[in-house]
């Protein structure tokens, strides 16, 4: 068996995706006659290929090593033709199973829509409050669970143990997670993120979005990405996460200096944004 630590993450070179994104994104590169940023579009909702390349461009490779903070530079800084190379090696969720009847203790296909709705609504939030870099809170927000995916697809029977211990304790996930592993889901997105090279304002943000802190760095991002996540649960798109505690969305809107009334004004055109996702993912 092999031993679960927080060391054999950052060994991970990449994240798998669902079947389904990579059927889509075949189909629309095997049609085309020319690569366009089209195929941008295509990944900008998927948690799985957004780290993947994000982890290239941080690399000495391009130039800005431990700099890009969003999809949408790394998008611009490699081209699609690169891009579409990165994709094409990205692994398939259905590949790690050991065998046919295996069951992951989560839903992946509810969790990728509500990493892509989350990214919609944080990069709209962003976009609200100004003073904040949109693009760095839309990616916040998309891969704010790979810890989860990397738990769930990689160690399936030790997860199960987790929500196991969280059901029969009655104790939240994060604590769950801690008893059982020795560390938390945010804390593997950490790792990964460090043996990445991602910059810290990523890092930063994903290690406390269960309770960002003014205390903390980038505790801005935290917040954005904390309150998109319980606007996509109440819009019906949950993490399927049971147990994952995080701030009332009161808490959050003081945090953040936000009013009911502003929120509530935002809500119609946060809506579109979160809509538009879910038409660009096409897995629903």
């Amino acid at each position: 068996m092999t031993s679960l630590t927080l060391d054999w993450f950052r060994s991970l070179k990449n994240l798998p995706s669902l079947p389904e994104q990579i059927d889509n994104v075949l189909m629309a590169t095997g049609t085309s006659s020319s690569m366009d940023y089209s195929i941008v579009e295509m990944i900008q909702y998927d948690p799985a290929m957004a780290v993947a390349v994000l982890r290239v461009a941080n690399t000495p490779m391009y130039g800005y090593p431990g700099q890009i903070s969003s999809l949408q530079q790394a998008a611009g800084l490699l081209g699609p033709g690169a891009i579409k190379n990165i994709i094409l090696r990205t692994p398939i969720i259905e590949r790690f199973s050991n065998n046919s009847s295996q069951v992951f203790p989560i839903d992946h296909l509810q969790l990728w829509l509500h990493s892509g709705v989350t990214a919609a609504i944080s990069g709209g939030l962003g976009r609200f409050i100004g003073g904040m870099e949109s693009d760095v809170s839309f990616t916040s927000g998309l891969i704010h669970n790979i810890g989860i995916i990397a738990l769930t697809v990689y160690f399936p029977e030790r997860y199960a143990k987790v929500l196991d211990v969280m059901d029969k304790n009655q104790t939240d996930l994060i604590e769950a997670e801690r008893q059982t592993l020795g560390f938390s889901h945010p804390e593997v997105a950490g790792e990964m993120m460090e043996a990445w090279g991602f910059p810290s304002q990523l890092s930063q943000a994903i290690l406390q979005y269960t309770e960002p802190a003014k205390s903390k760095m980038n505790w801005e991002i935290a917040a954005v990405v904390a309150l998109a996540k319980s606007l996509a649960c109440e819009w019906g798109f949950p993490s399927g996460l049971k147990g994952l505690k995080t701030p009332e969305r009161e808490s959050l809107q003081a945090l953040l200096g936000l009013s009911a009334k502003e929120l509530k004004s935002w809500e119609p055109q946060l809506r579109k944004y979160a809509e538009f996702s879910l038409d660009t993912m096409k897995i629903a």
